[in-house]
């Protein structure tokens, strides 16, 4: 009974992680341009996760300059830049 009460709480704690998931870095790719790029993938980082990091990367507005998601809707890569 303990091996299965104990079973239970790690496979809980194990989803509570999964929901929580890790952010993606925002990476530079252009500095003097204020480019940048990030990945969202799997069910944890939304499309709407990746705009909110974009959000707080620029003071400002931002441009969306490119788009991708692959077939299966499993990663999503956004390339933005700040506005001046």
């Amino acid at each position: 009974m303990n091996k299965l009460v104990l079973g239970f709480f790690v496979i809980l704690a194990g989803c509570t992680q999964l929901m929580k998931g890790q952010e993606q870095p925002v990476i530079t790719k252009n500095i003097s341009k204020k480019i940048y790029f990030t990945t969202c993938g799997g069910a944890v980082e939304d499309w709407p996760r990746c705009y909110d990091k974009a959000a707080r990367t620029c003071s400002e507005n931002y441009v969306v300059l490119d788009k991708v998601e692959n077939s299966r809707g499993t990663q999503r890569e956004l390339t933005f830049q700040c506005k001046k």
